[in-house]
């Protein structure tokens, strides 16, 4: 289930590529059928106007059916069947197809109607420059029956070149491709690499519970056998840091835990009656000052019990690291919402990071200065718990005030 983002958006765009690449096809394809018609028109009408010309030297009639036979798709053929004047030729069929903008390089060649042998030949190059001129004069045709056949050698090339707005899509569309293809990859590779860093911050920290759970009972051995006031005060360090090491232990835990949780069944929960507990415990450990307003009704709302007690502390405890010991607890009751509000006073929170405080391992900076120890855990894991729970986390935060609002429906 947790790789079933990932897949629809590949296979969305997969989909969406073959799509615009079909549709890019299709239109190159469409232009390029159209661009070679008109081609092909073109020519045809050059011809037959060579054609004419050529009737009209020689004082002959104009042949009754079309004279313009299109051979293969770069060969034409004019059937004149009269004598053909060869400088007239060279000099027409140029002239006619400069008329009409065909610039594609050509050879044309004349043959003899009886026996269809080529008795002359020219490439011609529409930039004006014969590359294979005639040695000598050029040879006078005595017969009265001609026809002359004109080759473009690189036609697709030609008209390829000449297509220079879907060249620009054709190449526009490939970098899409290449973008898309290379995008995939690399949200891949981060995928797999979020696993791998996720199944070492799991392995890990679950490797250091046993540890520590053997530290912290010996250490407690310890410091109930001590017999002189130094080993009572190294035992308690121990303790100490053992404590605060699982704490952060768990913590890592619980972060890697909420990002894949899914609650089963929600339980019927009195919000006001668990958050009592929690400030209960931070009164009387912490040594918190905590003040207190609750509504006291009975309240009803659907969650998970160690979801919501573990939201309360992690918000207490925030408030406890940030608010110089002193924190305002309150709850009410807002169109079918049981609200809460934890504020403390204390060094506020910038506009542009209030966003960004709810992000896993996000804190905010302080420069070179690391008076509030933490991994930035504890306020994703509210955002991600109170989400679960359907319910909404806002921030409200000036120069000495922070204000945390939680809200879930009621029941």
């Amino acid at each position: 289930m947790k790789n079933t983002p990932i897949r629809v958006l590949i296979l969305l765009g997969v989909v969406a590529i073959a799509g615009i690449m079909f549709t890019q096809i299709y239109w190159v394809s469409r232009a390029m059928d159209s661009h070679e018609e008109q081609f092909n028109r073109s020519v045809q009408m050059a011809l037959k106007s060579v054609v004419e010309s050529l009737c009209v030297i020689n004082g002959n009639d104009m042949p009754s059916n079309d004279p313009i036979d299109q051979v293969s798709s770069n060969y034409f053929i004019a059937r004149t069947n009269y004598k053909i004047d060869l400088k007239s030729l060279d000099y027409l069929i140029t002239g006619e197809f400069q008329k009409r903008n065909i610039e594609l390089d050509f050879e044309y060649g004349v043959y003899d109607c009886q026996t269809d042998q080529m008795v002359y030949g020219q490439f011609v190059t529409m930039s004006g420059e014969v590359e294979q001129a005639p040695t000598g004069k050029l040879p006078d045709l005595i017969k009265d029956e001609y026809y002359f056949g004109v080759y473009f050698p690189s036609k697709k090339a030609g008209l390829v070149s000449e297509m220079g707005f879907w060249q620009f899509t054709t190449v526009l569309t490939l970098l899409i491709v290449a973008f898309f293809g290379y995008a995939m990859f690399i949200i891949l590779r981060q995928k797999r690499m979020s696993e791998i860093q996720k199944d070492f911050f799991n392995n890990i920290t679950h490797e250091f519970k046993t540890p520590l759970s053997t530290l912290k009972v010996s250490s407690e051995v310890i410091a109930e056998s001590a017999e002189n006031e130094k080993q009572k005060k190294y035992s308690g360090i121990i303790l100490d840091e053992v404590s605060r090491l699982e704490k952060q232990v768990n913590q890592l835990l619980k972060a890697s835990f909420i990002d894949h949780y899914q609650v089963q069944k929600f339980e019927v929960l009195d919000p006001d009656h668990i958050l009592a507990e929690v400030v209960t415990y931070f009164q009387k450990r912490e040594q918190l000052d905590v003040d207190l307003a609750l509504k006291n009704l009975p309240i009803k709302i659907k969650g998970d019990k160690n979801l919501l007690e573990t939201i309360f502390f992690n918000l207490l405890d925030n408030a406890k690291k940030y608010g110089n010991g002193r924190v305002e607890v309150s709850s009410e009751i807002h169109e079918n919402w049981w609200v809460l509000h934890v504020c403390n006073p204390g060094k506020g929170i910038p506009r542009k990071y209030q966003k960004k405080i709810f992000n896993k391992f996000y804190r905010v900076p302080t420069g070179d200065q690391h008076d509030v120890k933490g991994f930035g855990l504890g306020l994703h894991f509210v955002k991600q718990s109170t989400r679960l729970m359907r319910g909404d986390v806002t921030v409200e935060s000036q120069d000495q005030h922070t204000c945390f609002t939680l809200k879930f429906p009621v029941i």
